[in-house]
């Protein structure tokens, strides 16, 4: 999509402004800034100029002092995206030393230029323009400063101002200003308490807005739960009320518009070939249920196309036909999903394409209409419920969505109008882990052991990609470096994937672990978590934020069983561990029983993730201790001498 081809600010601009030597000398910028910062924001000017609904001129200058490897890694470059619809007028950039002495001028040679992609399996006409200054001969710290301006003629876009792209950047002065025509109607939002918006008339009778950010410095503690960007960094969100682009006309002043719009991009484009329609009659003939008929179409769209990145022009929003898709075999997203929701139809089954955010943990704002989205999927409705189909995976079992598009919110197009809708939510009970552990001690602690786990839900997504992926060997070495032991020899393994209703991945390990029990003299001390998933304690205990647990790494539950068979010569020392906690948070329960020569030993958690108020920190931080402290817990056995 057209929204896919992103501007990246990786760097910092200058323009509409002489320098004054020494102007960015470090040593002016105040102690509070610099604390704890990679990055320093010196200024940034960023105005967007509506010149009507179909033309606006985007010009944008930002200076950073680059303190350490880590700043010049966020703000070294500068990209700079364009396309049929945006036109890039200037690029240009300085670069000073700690004084703030100029030492080099951006020249052409310094700008690069590549299509967006550059793999086989994208086609666009998007590329981007690459600006930086070559190899660093110059010492931290230094400040870069980049200019650009461009001239863009797809109106449905207007920019999201965010001065800051991560928690270790601070600011002295940016500043947003969108200027429009005398009486001109365009919306915007303020997020995460940033200044009201200045409201001027330009001499010329403009209407100009312009929000600014001033002297932002980095939190004072390393925050280990942050919220979601979005939630906590000062934003500006705007967007068109009526706007043009080519020979269409929309306007986003809803969510309904929103969907009115793509859907009249995209009117007819669902015509099948009469081949198709008959392959796919003859392909649900026998299907009983609906639901049925929706997996057979899937896994049949599924083997018999590819995933393709395609943006060209408008088409960045516009689907290929799936005339096209039927033909050729290949299509992006979109067409993917417009090319399903055809055959879904051509079997009776009400269905529909989405919009949505794609990616782990991505977020959009949905009081806040506007174009959010950087991915299609596709809606199926059966029995008044929803089947959602990721169509760009040839691996992906129907209606799961996962971390990439599940928990979230999608824009349904009908067409009546767009509907913002949740996708499937992805909870503790559903994102499963159940091993079952069998281990042979020898007398000196080392063990033989058989491990089978079966991972359900989002725990078995990174599985799932390792099989699907990788090759016997990569599998050896991912599976090596997640297996929570240390001097272990994993002697086989075997990955196997179910597709009922819902993904599976059972593993299966055969290890020889060294000092699977500590030998210490006479005594074996046994770990009954052997294998489980350990718990950090972060290093502050003190919080005045609300804090974040996300869903995609908190919402479990994990269910552990080890059985070890202790050598005959040794009995038991201490008494059998037995822990139950119970928390907001989630629950922990464990439980250690002594059958003749077997301790076995079994293990359940369950944590909930979400966003948490800051009082409730130190419970959270008491729970962590508590888990912690019983998964220490040790079974001690003592050899029986006669």
């Amino acid at each position: 999509m057209r929204f896919l081809v992103s501007v990246i600010f990786l760097a910092c601009s200058h323009f509409l402004h002489v320098q004054a030597q020494g102007e960015f000398d470090v040593t002016k910028i105040s102690p509070e800034l610099n604390a704890g910062a990679n990055a320093v924001i010196r200024m940034d000017e960023d105005i967007f100029e509506v010149v009507s609904k179909a033309e606006a001129r985007h010009k944008k200058r930002t200076v950073v002092t680059i303190l350490n490897e880590s700043g010049e890694a966020e703000y070294g470059q500068l990209m700079v995206g364009y396309d049929k619809f945006t036109k890039i007028n200037d690029i240009s950039g300085n670069l000073y030393d700690a004084t703030g002495k100029l030492q080099k001028k951006l020249k052409n040679a310094d700008i690069t230029d590549y299509g967006y992609g550059g793999g086989g399996d994208n086609i666009t006409d998007a590329r981007i323009k690459l600006a930086d200054f070559g190899k660093k001969s110059y010492s931290y710290p230094y400040t870069v400063e980049f200019i650009y301006e461009t001239k863009e003629k797809n109106m449905m876009f207007y920019p999201r101002w965010m001065p800051l792209s991560d928690s270790k950047t601070a600011v002295e002065r940016a500043q947003f200003t969108i200027k429009t025509p005398a009486g001109f109607k365009f919306r915007y939002k303020e997020y995460n308490g940033i200044k009201a918006v200045q409201k001027s008339r330009g001499d010329d009778g403009s209407d100009i807005y312009t929000w600014t950010v001033e002297k932002y410095a980095v939190p004072v503690t390393t925050d280990f739960y942050p919220l979601p960007l979005m939630d906590y960094t000062p934003m500006v969100m705007a967007a068109p009320s009526d706007f043009e682009v080519q020979d269409y006309q929309g306007n986003f002043n809803s969510w309904d518009d929103f969907g009115k719009f793509y859907h009249t991009l995209n009117a007819g484009r669902d015509v099948l070939p009469p081949a198709t329609v008959t392959e796919i009659k003859s392909l649900i003939a026998n299907a009983k249920t609906d639901r049925e008929k929706v997996e057979k179409i899937y896994k049949w769209m599924q083997g018999r196309s590819r995933y393709v990145s395609i943006q060209l022009g408008i088409g960045g929003w516009q689907t290929i036909d799936a005339m096209t898709v039927a033909h050729k075999g290949y299509g992006d997203c979109k067409a993917l999903s417009n090319f399903t929701v055809a055959a879904l139809r051509q079997a009776g089954i009400p269905a529909y394409v989405a919009l949505i955010k794609a990616g782990d943990e991505a977020f959009m704002k949905p009081d806040f209409p506007s174009s959010q989205f950087n991915h299609v999927i596709a809606c199926a409705v059966v029995a008044k419920d929803t089947m959602w189909l990721e169509c760009t995976s040839q691996t992906t079992t129907p209606n799961f969505m996962g971390t990439f598009t599940g928990s979230r919110h999608a824009l349904l197009i009908t067409p009546e109008g767009g509907k913002l809708v949740p996708t499937p939510v992805y909870k503790s009970y559903q994102n499963t882990r159940k091993s079952r552990a069998n281990v042979n001690l020898d007398e000196g602690g080392n063990g033989q052991v058989e491990v089978q786990t079966l991972y359900a839900g989002l725990q078995q997504e990174s599985r799932n990609s390792v099989f699907h992926n990788g090759n016997k060997e990569e599998q050896r070495k991912w599976l090596m470096n997640h297996i929570n032991l240390p001097s272990l020899d994993l002697q086989r393994f075997e990955l196997m994937e179910g597709r009922e209703t819902e993904p599976t991945m059972t593993e299966k390990l055969s290890l020889n672990v060294r000092n699977c029990a500590t030998k210490t003299g006479t005594r074996l001390f046994i770990k009954p978590t052997l294998l489980s998933r350990p718990f950090d304690l972060p290093a502050t205990t003190e919080r005045t934020t609300d804090f974040y647990l996300p869903g995609s790494v908190y919402d479990f539950t994990d269910s552990d069983t080890v059985s070890y068979v202790i050598p005959a010569n040794y009995k038991l020392e201490t008494t059998l561990p037995s822990v139950q906690i119970k928390s907001v948070f989630g629950t922990y329960e464990s439980k250690t029983v002594l059958e003749n020569n077997k301790l076995v030993c079994a293990r359940k958690v369950v944590m909930n993730g979400g966003r948490y108020n800051a009082k409730d920190f130190p419970a959270w931080i008491d729970f962590l201790k508590k888990v912690r402290k019983a998964d220490r817990a040790q079974v001690v056995f003592v050899e029986n001498k006669p």
